[in-house]
């Protein structure tokens, strides 16, 4: 057991590597978002949000990358 947990205190069956957050939401914003997401708890949702938005991060990069690059014509 690592030394900044506390003795006693297991975190439940797949929470491995997460950390605990409490922060206040709009509910329709949330209601709007797990529907677009097709996400079935609100945990999820907000999982699957911040993964899109890492994923948007990793795109806009490719795209920067790929606009500097010249491309030939074959023929």
């Amino acid at each position: 057991m690592s030394s900044t947990k506390r003795p006693g205190r297991l975190r439940p069956e797949g929470r491995e590597g997460k950390v605990r957050k409490e922060f206040w939401l709009d509910p329709k914003a949330l209601k709007r978002a797990q529907a677009v997401l097709g996400a079935t708890t609100e945990r999820e949702t907000v999982e699957r949000a911040i993964d899109l938005v890492a994923f948007r991060a990793e795109l806009t990069r490719g795209v920067q990358a790929l606009a500097g690059l010249a491309l030939a014509r074959r023929s």
